[in-house]
């Protein structure tokens, strides 16, 4: 395999980090939008989020489709199936993994916040104000019966203890039932000082509105340390300076539920609008877990693409080695499953197609000598004829000296000799120059600028034009510059022989004319050589690049060498060479496929 790991390692790199880059700008972009233009100052972090993302995803998608297109054109025009692989699978992967879960994400959101709020829709609020209303009602009506059985009326100002004495009061109150049981409170005072007190109140660290009871006949509640709520009334007697505090408990045996339950109270009143950030948090939590999902899915899409790419790219390019002829071609990698049995089939393929080729290659080259010993045997033989005939002649006419012109005979067959010598000795030439081409020794430079030099041999030539159509801007592919131009030199020569070797209407034309070629993902400079002379007959053009093949008879013209060596220049810059007849001009048309090298 003649490729560079380390060159379309970087180059993959190179794309990734640019992938990231555009999702990066993309990233600012919605966020700088999203603030300027669409949120507001009372936004929530959900609704940046969501605000965000709907810039982001049409954005982001835009630039996935782009970039998919991008790396297509950039595979027909490199071949490079590595990253444009991986890439496929990494984004199948993560769309696989965000397309169904967005909506799943989107639908739970508002499940979410629905339920939040149905949850907190519940007149929680209601019910313990009316638990309250409820508890207030206990405690007025606790009231009003510890002030009616007490004094035997509800209205303070028919208080019939208000003209009576400290002790005749109590004596009343007991008259009354009252303090009737242990729920029951009464206390006796002069001015500030406790005369007399049922249970132990006054004399504890009470609530301070107790401690400081006043001159007054509203009633009103105070809660013991122990929790105990009660309802008193405070009225004053008689001429003296004393006052009465009656007293009843409001919640008996409930007390401690009671204090509990207006803890609770205060504190539901307390984080009641702490509570209606609930949906929004919520909603932020999925999203951060949605994203890391997305993250998470994104590192194992390209640890999946890598991992199952790497055979079938590994395969792919050992392929296309072995189409352009690199059958040393292996795989050295170790999996299991239907991808280790077909590496292990390339594997032998290609050791079956090394085995092929070098006997083919043997085989071939044995039928070439071959041919190349029967073909050149053939020229040989026919100077050989006339130089027997000569000698024989001067042979005889030297055993018969008395038939004369013993001169002229010898002069005329060393003549003869001489001439048919000099045939040999070309086909001897050019037979050595044939087996001496030299090794190709290719530069990268472009074929645009090596045609006219071989052109110019051939310009003024009378009866035949030469024209040039050059592309231009082509790629530099290896060329051997004096092999191009011998190559180039034969297939003028070869048509303008065979224009000038045929009866033309008008002049004749032989165009040479460059141009870009594509192939599925490889890519080639033409070189397109093509004539309006009379063309080559179909069923010789398999035997024409063969040595000593010729169709041109006429004045000893051709050794059948030109388009032998037209085929080994081609052969030596590992190019293609077709034969067939022209679609423009109607004679032979001759194309040369150079192949342009992968870049990274």
């Amino acid at each position: 395999m003649n490729e560079n790991p380390s060159a379309w390692q970087k180059e993959e790199q190179k794309v990734y980090l640019r992938d990231f880059f555009f999702l990066f700008l993309i990233v600012i972009f919605s966020v700088l939008v999203s603030e300027q233009f669409i949120l507001t100052d009372d936004a929530t972090a959900v609704d940046r989020i969501f605000a965000y993302l709907l810039l982001f995803i049409p954005l982001g998608t835009l630039n996935l489709i782009a970039h998919y297109y991008y790396r297509n054109r950039r595979i027909r025009l490199t071949g490079n199936l590595r990253s444009s692989l991986r890439y496929r699978l990494s984004i199948a992967f993560m769309l696989v993994a965000i397309i169904p879960s967005l909506p799943i994400f989107l639908i739970s959101s508002d499940n979410v916040e629905q339920v939040v709020r149905e949850l907190f829709n519940l007149d929680v609020a209601g019910a313990l104000e009316s638990a309250h209303h409820v508890m207030e009602y206990q405690r007025q009506k606790t009231a009003l019966e510890l002030l009616e059985q007490a004094t035997g009326t509800t209205n303070t100002e028919n208080n019939p203890f208000r003209f009576m004495g400290g002790e005749e009061a109590l004596y009343a109150l007991r008259n009354r039932g009252f303090p009737g049981a242990e729920h029951d409170y009464v206390a006796l005072l002069r001015g500030a000082r406790v005369i007399y007190e049922s249970r132990d109140l006054l004399r504890q660290n009470l609530p301070l509105e107790f401690q400081e009871l006043g001159e007054s006949d509203i009633g009103y509640t105070a809660a013991h340390p122990d929790g105990i709520e009660f309802a008193f009334y405070h009225f004053p007697l008689g001429p003296e300076s004393s006052s009465m505090i009656i007293g009843r408990r409001v919640f008996p045996g409930v007390d401690g539920e009671v204090r509990r339950f207006e803890q609770l109270r205060s504190q539901y009143r307390e984080e009641e609008f702490g509570t209606q950030g609930i949906p929004a948090t919520l909603r932020l939590g999925l999203a951060v877990i949605y994203l890391f999902m997305v993250f998470a899915a994104l590192l194992l899409s390209l640890m999946l693409a890598r991992q199952i790419s790497l055979p079938i790219v590994s395969l792919a390019a050992a392929t296309r080695a072995v189409t352009d002829g690199d059958l040393d071609s292996r795989l050295n990698l170790k999996t299991t499953g239907e991808l280790g049995i077909l590496i292990d089939s390339f594997n032998q393929m290609t050791n079956e197609l090394r085995n092929l080729r070098n006997r083919l290659l043997h085989s071939q080259r044995l039928a070439a000598w071959r041919e190349v010993a029967r073909r050149l045997a053939h020229e040989i033989r026919n100077p050989l004829t006339p130089i027997q005939l000569s000698a024989d002649r001067m042979l005889r006419r030297l055993d018969h000296p008395e038939k004369g012109d013993l001169q002229r005979v010898v002069r005329r067959g060393c003549t003869t000799i001489i001439e048919q010598v000099k045939v040999l000795q070309t086909h001897v030439d050019e037979f050595a120059n044939f087996a001496r081409l030299p090794r190709a020794r290719p530069s990268v430079q472009q074929l645009d600028s090596v045609i006219p030099e071989a052109v110019n041999l051939f310009q003024g030539l009378e009866g035949v034009r030469i024209e040039m159509r050059l592309a231009g801007n082509l790629p530099g592919i290896p060329l051997d510059k004096t092999i191009i131009i011998g190559m180039i030199n034969n297939l003028i020569k070869n048509a303008v022989e065979a224009i000038l070797g045929a009866p033309m209407k008008g002049e004749g034309l032989v165009r040479i004319s460059t141009a870009m070629q594509i192939q599925g993902i490889r890519r080639f400079v033409l070189l397109r050589v093509e004539d309006n002379g009379p063309g080559i007959d179909e069923l010789l053009r398999d035997r024409i690049f063969e040595p000593y093949f010729t169709t041109k008879t006429q004045g000893g013209q051709g050794r059948g060498l030109g388009l032998a060596m037209v085929e080994r220049a081609a052969l030596e810059h590992d190019a293609r060479l077709h034969v067939g007849r022209s679609v423009d001009l109607g004679g032979a048309e001759f194309l040369i496929l150079f192949r342009v090298q992968n870049t990274y």
